[in-house]
């Protein structure tokens, strides 16, 4: 193999030295707490923020992922900026990034580094090292095995999940590096190559944009939209949440909660068949607050869906099956206040109130505790319902005290009148 141009060359080949100090001082950047997120790929690409595609390849994970790219780069990237030149070596860097991290973004999630360029120059570099004597002896057989050994390794780590790698970029890259390789040498057939090249740059372009969400094989796909409606919701600038709810939900695979931020995106808007149409796919997905917000709509009959207890029950005990804290809360208090009795279920309101107190660690919240009193109140159990609410009314904050201790004079009633039907039981002598 050429011996790689010895460091302190780095003026004779600016393209490549300046991508190597770019990639190292925008990894530094990013490990110091700098935010680099405006270079990477996420779903702005698809409104139009192409150039990410490129600047991608800067960011680095970590020092090694840095130092081998930088290493292969340098080592590759010097013998064709020898060759080649400046400006034909630059657009060879364009065209490497842009194809291997639009194919990566379109089928997974996207990533960051140079792999891609590393591995396109690897499959030109193999292509003219046996066609072009200029590039003789560019790359040996044990670089070769090196290159194809990772590129396997890579794909076990990742099927593993020992560690996430780019080997679409990899792949994509090595294929369009063999392709240019050709193009280069073979005359005859270089209309052809050239064609079929600038063939797989618009597909992967048009992959990496328009046909995503059909295209992406991630379950993760839809993250970053989902990420963006989601943090739009919460600054209450409902349409901008619903434009990026609505690309998510285009996604072959999508998150449950990503369509329960549809549907409240949908409510926010006034779209109230929509609204309900995504919480209960959500539902669906396995969401417990959309089971929950479904149950609820089918016990009350409201949002065009007819009265039905029997669903509402159903949906009421799938959201307690996974629920946080706050939907066994929920759910336990429906069951425990229901006024239908196909609902009303005091013993599994009691179950669920306690899985939910269980859940707060130690330090159960006052609306908690106020919802295991209801469940205690409806089974008769009217002492530990007095209890518990005295406990909840220490911690409940001013505007709820009030509430609490209407209920508590509640329970204090229904206590005493235990206790008065109790002694009136006793048998005298």
């Amino acid at each position: 193999m050429l011996q790689p141009s010895k460091w302190t060359e780095f003026p004779k080949y600016p393209v490549i030295a300046g991508t190597v100090l770019l990639a190292i001082g925008v990894t530094i950047a990013s490990a110091s707490g700098l935010d680099v997120s405006g270079l990477e790929e996420n779903g702005m690409i698809r409104h139009g923020e192409l150039w990410r595609l490129v600047t991608s390849i800067l960011p680095h994970i970590g020092v090694l992922h840095l130092l081998f790219n930088v290493y292969w780069l340098w080592t590759f990237g010097a013998i064709l900026e020898r060759t080649f030149g400046h400006l034909r070596t630059a657009a060879l860097i364009l065209l490497f990034a842009s194809v291997p991290n639009a194919l990566e973004y379109a089928f997974s999630t996207g990533g960051v580094g140079l792999s891609g360029v590393g591995y396109a120059m690897f499959g030109l570099l193999w292509v003219l090292s046996r066609h072009d004597e200029r590039f003789r002896d560019a790359i040996d057989t044990r670089t070769v095995r090196l290159f194809i050994g990772w590129f396997f390794l890579c794909i076990v780590a990742t099927v593993t999940n020992f560690m996430n790698v780019g080997n679409v970029a990899h792949g994509a890259g090595a294929v369009l590096g063999i392709m240019t390789g050709f193009a280069i040498v073979r005359q005859e057939n270089r209309v052809t190559l050239v064609t079929a090249s600038a063939l797989l740059l618009a597909f992967s372009l048009w992959a990496a944009t328009a046909v995503r969400p059909w295209l992406n094989l991630s379950a993760y796909g839809s993250y970053d939209e989902c990420k963006r409606g989601y943090d739009a919701l919460k600054a209450d600038r409902k349409l901008e949440a619903l434009s990026w709810l609505e690309a998510a939900a285009r996604y072959r695979k999508n998150e449950a909660a990503c369509e329960a931020d549809l549907g409240h995106a949908y409510s926010a808007v006034g779209r109230n068949r929509e609204s309900l149409n995504a919480y209960r796919k959500a539902a669906e997905m396995g969401d417990p607050e959309s089971q929950y917000y479904v149950a609820d709509l089918y016990a009350k009959g409201e949002e065009g869906l007819e009265k039905d207890s029997r669903q509402a029950v159903r949906w009421y005990r799938k959201a307690a099956e996974g629920g946080s804290p706050e939907v066994l809360n929920n759910v336990a208090w429906a069951m425990a206040t229901s006024s239908d009795p196909d609902i009303k279920d005091p013993a599994a309101a009691l179950m669920y109130a306690q899985k939910a107190v269980s859940q707060e660690k130690g330090e159960p919240r006052a609306f908690i505790l106020d919802t295991l009193a209801q469940a205690y109140y409806a089974n008769g159990q009217y002492e530990k319902a007095l209890d518990t609410e005295l406990k909840a009314l220490a911690t409940a904050n001013p505007e709820d005290q009030k509430n609490l201790n209407m209920q508590i004079a509640v329970f204090r009633t229904a206590l005493a009148v235990q206790k008065s039907r109790s002694s009136a039981a006793i048998p005298r002598h």
